[in-house]
């Protein structure tokens, strides 16, 4: 009998431990505060193929990811919309976690990938003076333009290199993130 080594984690080097998807054999990293998954096969775009998959968090709150492990911030958001009461009494500042104790995240986005939020969502170019502003749509289309358009909520539209780092959260535009880096987005009212 053979033994397999298990490959090391992509994204943080901690080795890796099997499990089956579906009938395809995969590998999940084993360090507790990353999600990743891999094929383990050396090209890093075979693990753009891996399926999604959802936990539940340890507040009951259910997280959909991305096959490789990334936080499907869309899929989560609407699921934890779904259980957001709509006759809400609460009339403080603070917007808060929301029901079942997800919070939204900010992420670490290139502005190419704007365009593929399916609804709008905060945004927060590096070097952009303005901070975080609302996007209502954004379009980037490599084979007719070499810019991302983006349409922001006050009807400003501007053209952006599609390669530099923002900072994306999805969440209400009644909202507006207080966080100046990835995690809690520490929502308030605007």
């Amino acid at each position: 009998m053979t033994s397999i080594t298990p490959p090391p984690c992509p994204d943080c080097s901690t080795a890796t431990e099997r499990i089956d998807i579906e009938g395809e054999e995969v590998w999940r990293c084993s360090a507790p505060d990353c999600t990743r998954r891999t094929y383990a096969t050396g090209d890093p775009d075979d693990d753009d193929c891996l399926p999604g998959y959802s936990e539940t968090g340890e507040h009951g709150a259910v997280i959909c990811f991305h096959g490789t492990g990334e936080i499907g911030v869309e899929a989560t958001a609407e699921l934890a919309d779904q259980d957001v009461p709509t006759d809400r009494d609460d009339e403080s500042d603070a917007a808060g976690p929301t029901p079942g104790g997800w919070e939204p995240q900010v992420h670490d986005v290139r502005v190419k990938d704007l365009a593929a939020a399916l609804t709008g969502a905060w945004v927060w170019i590096y070097g952009d003076p303005e901070g975080w502003r609302y996007f209502t749509d954004a379009a980037y289309d490599p084979d007719h333009d070499t810019t991302v358009t983006i349409t922001y909520s006050d009807g400003e539209v501007v053209k952006e290199n599609p390669w530099p780092m923002a900072r994306m959260v999805h969440a209400d535009p009644e909202t507006i993130p207080t966080a100046s880096r990835p995690g809690p987005a520490g929502l308030v009212k605007r």
